[in-house]
């Protein structure tokens, strides 16, 4: 079409130079015409298209939004995620504190004494030159280990090479939970003991026999240490033991390390932090204001620019949606208790401006005398239940699956916007149709006006003929 065109554009121009023709710009009023014909229609879906491409991109504004809100839903309705206890110790250089289970800690306090720490049995061998040092002449022996306090099993161990570094490499490969170690007594190597280690707790006492002379014949003579549970005293109660010093078990939720023994109790508190049940209610209070002001903006005017909002045309929809997300604040929970059933309950209330706003004096209230009853009615006290279980699931996890039906592929949201791409599909395909009558329509009107040229310059040529003989007539009769 480029290519035609050009041609006879250079046609034309060529025939007016040469003062052929009609004289007229044939390329400039096929062009002229071709538009007239064609272009209001084209600056009619081009319009169009523009208009219906602003309107996808404002139903997915539409969309985030609601997604941002049922996110903050989602962020309260497992008991874990909005639940936290504090837990206040003291004296950590006694006995170190950490959380095993955040959902088994229960808010109280706790005295507690350490009475005694664990530890487990070590024995020394006799005293050798060096760790070479041959120890049965070079025979191999064996090493009983009787461990255990109230009803001993013996382990034996064969030492192939009968030095110290022998019978610690062959102590810690038998795997008997009793580890060896050779160590030097004097500055100048001359003097090596083997230790044997055992596990804390009285009943990983062990003693040592040999058929090789490795230890003293007199009783407990190498003993160093012997095995012993650690034992606190917890709110009076006594003789709490352990074959560690790691205490899992005496405060649900909680685990001690002890690390030293103190006759003054340590006072352990365990109290509720609402910091992060605060922290995802105010997230539900922001991001229900910032959907409502990007309802706004897509439902009006700009009054700067002058540039119409996205949804200008579709305020019924947006005012739909609007409706049902400001229903959820009246929302009942599936698992109301004490009392409190809805949003509105926890303080959470619309402002004149239509924005929410958490009145803090009920809100504290609340937290005050109700934690555990707004944890149930949020939460149904469940962690990640699924959008299909059956039961009662709070109010969290109900107001997210009215979202999430809204958000769905079935909901009104998507629907206009599939229905408005679908549009700009077509109306891309009209344009493309209507650029092409367009050049078609052009290509026409040339080719008519380059036939009237030359019709025209005939009929010019044969009165420039006819003028030359009546010319040549007239002046053979002058002469």
């Amino acid at each position: 079409m480029a290519e035609t065109s050009a041609a006879s554009g250079a046609g034309s121009s060529l025939v007016q130079a040469m003062n052929l023709g009609s004289g007229v710009d044939i390329q400039a009023l096929a062009t002229s015409l071709a538009q007239a014909e064609n272009q209001p229609r084209i600056d009619s879906f081009t319009k169009k298209k523009e208009e219906t491409s602003v309107s996808v991109s404002g139903y997915g504004s539409l969309k985030s939004s609601v997604a941002l809100i049922k996110t903050a839903f989602d962020n309260l309705k497992n008991i874990s995620d909005v639940t936290n206890k504090l837990v206040t110790n003291p004296k950590p250089e006694t006995a170190a504190v950490s959380i095993g289970s955040q959902a088994e800690l229960r808010t109280g306090s706790y005295d507690i004494t350490v009475d005694q720490l664990a530890t487990g049995t070590i024995i020394r061998s006799k005293a050798f030159g060096s760790k070479s040092s041959l120890i049965n002449s070079g025979a191999p022996f064996t090493i009983d280990f009787s461990i255990g306090s109230s009803s001993p099993v013996t382990s034996s161990v064969s030492v192939t090479t009968d030095t110290p570094e022998g019978i610690v490499s062959a102590v810690n490969a038998a795997n008997i939970g009793i580890t060896a170690r050779v160590v030097a007594r004097d500055t100048d190597n001359s003097e090596w003991v083997i230790l044997y280690e055992g596990a804390t707790g009285t009943d990983n006492d062990f003693t040592i026999a040999s058929d090789a002379t490795i230890h003293s014949t007199e009783a407990n003579a190498g003993k160093l240490q012997t095995a012993q549970n650690s034992s606190v005293t917890m709110n009076g109660l006594r003789l709490i033991q352990r074959a560690t010093n790691k205490l899992t078990d005496v405060i649900p939720g909680l685990e001690l390390s002890l690390t030293s023994v103190d006759v003054n109790p340590i006072k352990i508190s365990i109290s509720d932090d609402t910091s992060v049940l605060r922290a995802a209610i105010d997230d539900l209070v922001y991001t229900y204001n910032a959907f409502r002001q990007t309802a706004t903006e897509l439902t009006t005017t700009d009054e700067e620019t002058g540039e119409a909002g996205a949804l200008e045309n579709d305020k019924s929809l947006v005012s739909m949606v609007q409706a049902q997300v400001k229903n959820l604040l009246d929302l009942d929970s599936s698992t109301a208790s004490g009392g409190l059933s809805k949003l509105r309950d926890l303080g959470i209330n619309v402002k004149l401006s239509g924005d929410l706003a958490i009145d803090e004096k009920t809100f504290s209230a609340a937290l005050a005398g109700n934690l555990s009853d707004i944890l149930t009615m949020l939460t149904a006290d469940t962690d990640n239940q699924t959008d299909f279980d059956a039961g009662n699931k709070g109010l969290a996890l109900d107001a997210s699956l009215v979202l999430k039906d809204m958000l769905a592929s079935t909901g009104a949201i998507t629907s206009r916007q599939v229905s408005a791409e679908t549009k700009v599909v077509d109306y891309e395909k009209r344009l493309e149709d209507l650029e092409k009558r367009l050049a078609a329509t052009q290509q026409r009107y040339i080719t008519q006006f380059a036939a009237m040229e030359s019709l025209v310059q005939r009929s010019k040529s044969t009165g420039d003929y006819l003028k030359g003989q009546f010319t040549a007539m007239e002046n053979m009769y002058k002469n």
